[in-house]
């Protein structure tokens, strides 16, 4: 019976850290110049939602699920895309995932430019195909890659990562073994790199103003890490007899 279980494509940390830099820069984009709601952050996503069904904003809650729904539609489309070349014996492609990733972000510059200057705080029609776009082409994102050595990472969403941290760190305190302490703390390193990406690239979305322009440099990350990927894979062919 053919492997059905989900794939965790193992990379290095500077592209888990290149792509969650990217992830944090196009959410905080998104979020403070298009409407106040999140492409990649799904756990901030689902607290908004529940906030904006109390308060009975409907145009709200529909934009948080148009984003919900689309992210995880680009999980699904990139989670098929891998399953069927391991079923067929192909080797995975993570580097077509990210340039369909770059395609997409390539639509959302071009939704913006049409859009304009919108105001963040009101859901407008224009916001849903930017949404829907931004949010599929993160959910795409997700399955590039879902380890650094043994650890688990995930480069769009980083809540599960902020309690990994917290749980590794305590473990850290208590193993008296030096061996087993370094795992942990390897841990708690790999995953710090990854949040303080996230963190850094939506401070420098803020920092850099509302342009579309800007989308750009997150674009440029994709594309670089993509072709890197590309690279390691030819190299991988090459040197295999």
């Amino acid at each position: 019976m053919p492997d059905r279980t989900p794939l965790r494509i193992t990379g290095s940390l500077v592209v888990a850290v290149a792509l969650t830099a990217a992830a944090g820069f196009v959410d905080a984009h998104v979020y403070l110049h298009v409407v106040h709601v999140f492409v990649a952050n799904m756990s901030g996503n689902l607290v908004l939602l529940g906030i904006s069904l109390g308060d009975g904003q409907w145009s709200e809650v529909a934009a948080h699920l148009a984003a919900i729904v689309l992210f995880i539609a680009g999980v699904g489309l990139g989670t098929v895309v891998h399953d069927r070349r391991r079923a067929s014996g192909r080797p995975l492609r993570p580097d077509l995932v990210l340039l369909g990733e770059a395609v997409l972000l390539v639509v959302v510059i071009g939704l913006r430019l049409v859009e304009g200057t919108p105001d963040p705080v009101t859901v407008e029609a224009m916001d849903f195909p930017i949404l829907a776009v931004g949010a599929l082409a993160m959910g795409l994102q997700t399955v590039v890659i879902g380890r650094v050595g043994s650890v688990a990472v995930a480069t769009t969403y980083e809540s599960g990562a902020v309690a990994r941290v917290g749980e590794e760190a305590a473990l850290a305190g208590r193993e008296p073994r030096r061996d087993q302490r370094a795992e942990h703390l390897r841990v708690v390193q790999v995953l710090g790199a990854v949040l303080l990406a996230y963190a850094l690239g939506a401070a420098v979305a803020a920092a850099v103003g509302a342009s579309a322009a800007w989308l750009l440099v997150p674009l440029a990350v994709v594309l670089i890490t993509a072709a890197v990927l590309w690279a390691e894979r030819a190299q991988s062919s090459a040197s295999t007899p």
